[in-house]
């Protein structure tokens, strides 16, 4: 049958109806094809969020005395010098830990949490010589404070009780509030003298990984 006939009068409604009929079969086709893709995709299992645990640490109680003995000119120091002394000390922890390629102890870590958070406020450090660290005593250095050598000390509280001169009510107020809570306690000492105290909490924290 020539193109002519299939257009001619009498046959040209049975060729739009077959061009319609061939237009519904392959419409069909793309519908049940995406509709059979579309339920492979649903029915497929989806991998549950897998959680992990982040350690969170919290600055909760911080109190600096700049005269914690007898407030004279050799035993004051201000507050900004003694959150200097505190990051100074810090920083030291953090290049030691650099060069050992150490793993940081909960100790560490809290003590990284107060240095973000003197840096976060504005503090700098200062210069320092002689820096040690021990598991227990914690950080000590000798820093020039107003032009004067001074060793410093920041550590947990049960050894700094032992090392410095009977401390004022305030400081030993929080550290007995603090540790009831559980809270981990650092005290700042001066040439023997306990200048400031900090309180932080630790939890772990749930996170979602999708």
């Amino acid at each position: 049958m020539k193109l002519a006939d299939l257009t001619s009068k009498a046959h040209l409604p049975f060729t739009i109806a077959g061009a319609v009929g061939l237009l519904l079969i392959i419409i069909l086709f793309f519908y049940f094809m995406l509709r059979s893709r579309r339920k492979r995709r649903s029915t497929t299992p989806t991998t549950p969020p897998v959680p992990t645990f982040i350690e969170i640490f919290d600055i909760e109680q911080e109190l600096f005395i700049r005269d914690p003995f007898d407030s004279s000119d050799e035993s004051i120091i201000e507050n900004d010098e003694l959150q200097s002394v505190v990051l100074t000390l810090i920083v030291g922890l953090r290049e030691h830990l650099t060069k050992m390629f150490e793993n940081p102890s909960d100790q560490h870590k809290s003590m990284e949490a107060v240095g973000k958070h003197l840096e976060s406020s504005g503090v700098t450090p200062i210069a320092y010589t002689q820096w040690s660290q021990a598991p227990i005593q914690g950080l000590a250095a000798r820093v020039i404070i107003r032009g004067k050598v001074r060793t410093a000390l920041f550590g947990p509280s049960l050894a700094m009780v032992r090392n410095t001169a009977p401390m004022r009510q305030e400081i030993i107020n929080i550290n007995e509030s603090a540790t009831e809570a559980g809270q981990i306690v650092f005290i700042l000492a001066i040439d023997g003298l306990a200048y400031g105290v900090l309180a932080i909490s630790h939890r772990l924290q749930e996170v979602f990984n999708q």
